[in-house]
């Protein structure tokens, strides 16, 4: 195996794209492990008692319009759509449940070699590219239910009216997507159950609301300025699709994992999507640290390096969810107050009058007032008068969490 000339191909991809790119640097980073995943199919695991995870993993990037979830995602899948050969199969967000399982089970074209020889098989590993969740998830009534089975299952049966039965065996299914955080309360309301117990545990929420930086003439990866590190980012992921086997935690790692896995505790007033999330977390960060070592080494082990910038990352998403999903909810008031809470945050501080004003079209006068109280007691936001108007306060604390313009890819 030749010598890598990347120090972490992760690392060194996001911080290509932030040059280039105004997207929000965890979108970048995220993209980058979804092609890590992608590359390395089925090929590596960690034997957890008596099953096995892979690196496959569901990432969906999530930001209102413009912020720059396309110009994250379409980067990172050219890389591994242009090498030659391909280095991972993709499918598009305009097609069926169904169709997902028929292509799988005829599997894809692969290359593997085995003591020393060249040997020309199938696989059926896919990573499923969805630019518009909305239109991949509704194509099918169950999407989302086919999507929670192929997360963990090896093997996939369909039976079809006329074509009989398709089939799927080796089967590792990805997928890496985007929407905007209106459409996360709609599938919820549409498919509570697979999304709340799930869907949403299995699939890691990315989430920002402001671009990274303001770039007035962007270049790409076709740059002069740029062509060495595409060449050397190239290389190297052909290096990761030779990895093969077990991935093994180093001493100092197992510590770590132990000492993680044994601090996570579901409390009372967690969420149903943070309670969720939770009891895979240890799942999430095992996949995200296969990832990040395959970036780094060949030896396939998992250090402490690898699995603390994992549990950092996994923690970042856990942390960002009930932003992600506050709209979320059995209240019919549900979404307005998800609306009122993201612009209280943005503002700081507001009046009534502007509150209103600017959200009018989805809240009225009356209502408004029931979630402004609502806010008020969970202590989101404090009320005081001034000059005779009434303002809202915001009392969160200061954080990055979803802000583009404060992310580095120091995180990681």
């Amino acid at each position: 195996m030749s010598k890598r000339r990347l120090p972490n191909w992760i690392i060194k991809y996001a911080e290509a794209v932030d040059k280039m790119s105004e997207s929000p640097v965890a979108f970048n980073v995220w993209c980058g492990l979804s092609v890590i995943g992608s590359v390395m199919k089925k090929r590596t695991w960690i034997q957890r008692g008596l099953y096995k995870i892979y690196p496959n993993q569901y990432i969906v990037l999530v930001a209102p319009p413009g912020i720059g979830k396309g110009a994250a995602m379409h980067p990172a899948l050219s890389f591994a759509k242009s090498c030659n050969p391909a280095l991972a199969n993709y499918m598009s967000d305009r097609i069926t449940a169904p169709k997902i399982i028929e292509r799988l089970a005829a599997g894809f074209p692969s290359t593997s070699i085995i003591n020393g020889a060249i040997v020309q098989g199938v696989e059926a590993s896919a990573t499923l590219q969805a630019t518009e969740l909305a239109v991949f998830l509704g194509s099918s009534d169950w999407m989302t239910q086919f999507l929670c089975d192929a997360w963990d299952r090896g093997e996939y049966e369909y039976d079809t009216k006329n074509k009989g039965t398709n089939l799927v065996k080796d089967m590792c299914v990805s997928l890496i997507g985007a929407c905007v955080p209106e459409f996360v309360q709609s599938i919820n309301r549409d498919r509570a159950t697979a999304i709340n117990g799930g869907f949403t545990a299995r699939t890691i929420f990315v989430f920002a609301r402001e671009k990274s930086k303001s770039i007035v003439w962007p270049f790409g990866f076709d740059d002069p300025r740029m062509a060495q590190l595409k060449a050397d980012l190239e290389h190297d992921l052909h290096q990761i699709t030779k990895l093969s086997g077990e991935f093994a935690f180093d001493p100092i790692a197992r510590v770590e994992f132990e000492r993680f896995y044994n601090s996570i505790k579901i409390e009372e007033d967690d969420t149903e999507v943070v309670s969720h999330f939770k009891s895979r977390q240890p799942i999430h960060v095992m996949k995200t640290a296969m990832c990040f070592s395959a970036a780094t080494r060949d030896d396939m082990v998992i250090d402490r390096y690898c699995l603390t910038t994992a549990i950092r990352l996994i923690d970042q998403i856990r942390a960002t969810l009930d932003i992600t999903f506050r709209g979320v909810g059995e209240s019919p008031l549900a979404e307005a107050t998800a609306r009122i809470q993201t612009y209280i945050e943005r503002k700081a501080i507001c009046a009534r009058s502007e509150i209103l004003r600017d959200n009018h079209r989805h809240v009225v006068s009356e209502d408004l007032d029931r979630v402004l109280m609502v806010l008020e007691s969970i202590g989101f936001c404090e009320r005081f008068t001034q000059g005779g108007k009434q303002f809202y306060r915001h009392l969160g604390k200061v954080s990055n969490n979803g802000n583009g313009k404060n992310q580095s890819i120091g995180i990681i």
